[in-house]
């Protein structure tokens, strides 16, 4: 017989099938049921945190979606409070351990600026020239230093809306004490002679000195901007590119979540659940003041924290604001100083002022913005009180 004739003839009839051959049969049944599964799942909006209340925002359909498995692994947060303030961050990192490195350190940096320079924290350098500099030469840190020559910088743009010495009403004006007392009208007068960054004097050689007798300073108004500053320094430093941070009511945000943006949801004044705006940030910062942040309630009035220097009582007139921008330390002491100018010359200062945008919700619910927040959200003209 010849080779040829061993092969077996084209009509004979087929071997039963293996098992190695069923079982590959079987599993490219599954492939086709599931494929279609999977795309729909890679294409899922990242869930937000439930310590939280802002979500990562979902891009049009058409935008390329990442892959599924990036979703939920590559978004790393953490959050606490930190110096009586809630701060959270989010990162979006396919390094995991690189990501809760990120998270760690940036929340330390947070705690550091926190017991360095809080007017409320006892061992601060702040309370430190607070006890002695309206007697003798307090000497500072460069860092704080520099911090206090901003607010000096920054009260003198604002005409004294803002100004680092309104601390010197905080004995008067205690949010914390319960229950809550108003100060007399007469112990207010007393103390606003202490009042005016005219009072601080900053030496070549980092020395400070409050020519005025119990005058007492704070930067606080401008401490969450300073600590996003430092902590977006850090993370750049570690290589880290597209992350939200928040501390209390300002939110920064660079990069993006995967190919989400980031965006920071701006509460109503009055109903805190109820949200009237969201903006999308790019690696700039979102300062909220509102008067609902910190208040107590006496006699039927409200009284909230942000303290008008020039009266030494809370500013009225105004109920909230937001500031944009890329200087953090900026849009946090605007939030404030707005207050303090009232919502008409609070729009023409933003209206004035170079990569700073922002709104204004007056007391009776109108809605005043700079000439560029048309860029960032469509608001209305009034909100519903």
């Amino acid at each position: 017989m010849t080779p040829s004739s061993q092969v077996m003839p084209h009509r004979a009839m087929p071997r039963a099938a293996a098992p190695h051959d069923r079982w590959l049969l079987a599993m490219a049944m599954v492939m086709l049921v599931w494929a279609p599964q999977a795309e729909s799942w890679a294409q899922k909006p990242a869930r937000p945190s439930p310590t939280d209340g802002n979500a990562v925002a979902q891009v049009p359909a058409q935008t390329a979606a990442p892959p599924a498995e990036g979703l939920e692994t590559n978004l790393h947060e953490d959050g606490r409070p930190i110096g009586g303030v809630q701060v959270h961050l989010r990162v979006w990192l396919a390094d995991k351990r690189k990501a809760g490195a990120a998270i760690t350190a940036a929340l330390k940096e947070v705690r550091r600026i926190s017991a360095k320079m809080s007017a409320e924290q006892r061992r601060s350098e702040i309370s430190g020239v607070n006890r002695t500099a309206d007697k003798e030469n307090v000497f500072l840190s460069r860092e704080t230093y520099d911090l206090v020559q901003r607010a000096l910088h920054i009260c003198e743009l604002t005409k004294g809306a803002f100004d680092l010495t309104v601390q010197s009403f905080d004995y008067l004006w205690n949010f914390k004490r319960r229950p809550a007392v108003r100060p007399l009208d007469d112990e207010i007068k007393a103390r606003l002679a202490n009042v005016g960054c005219d009072h601080v004097v900053l030496k070549p050689n980092r020395a400070i000195r409050i020519n005025s007798p119990r005058g007492r300073i704070s930067v606080g108004e401008l401490l969450h901007g300073h600590a996003i500053a430092r902590v977006s320094q850090l993370l750049q430093r570690m290589r880290v590119g597209s992350y939200r941070l928040r501390i209390g009511n300002d939110v920064y945000a660079t990069g993006r979540a995967g190919s989400r943006h980031w965006y920071v949801a701006v509460a109503h004044p009055l109903h805190r659940k109820q949200n009237i705006v969201q903006l999308y940030l790019t690696s700039q910062t979102a300062a909220t003041r509102s008067w609902s942040d910190r208040f107590f309630v006496k006699d039927g009035k409200r009284y909230h924290d942000i303290i008008n220097p020039r009266t030494g009582k809370p500013a009225t007139g105004v109920l909230q604001a937001t500031i944009i921008s890329t200087d953090s330390v900026m849009a946090d002491a605007l939030s404030a100083a707005v207050f303090s100018l009232g919502a008409k010359k609070g729009q023409e200062l933003l209206n004035q002022l170079p990569n700073v945008e922002g709104f204004i919700i007056d007391a009776k619910g109108r809605v005043l913005s700079s000439r560029g927040m048309e860029n960032y959200a469509r608001l209305p003209k009034t909100i519903k009180l």
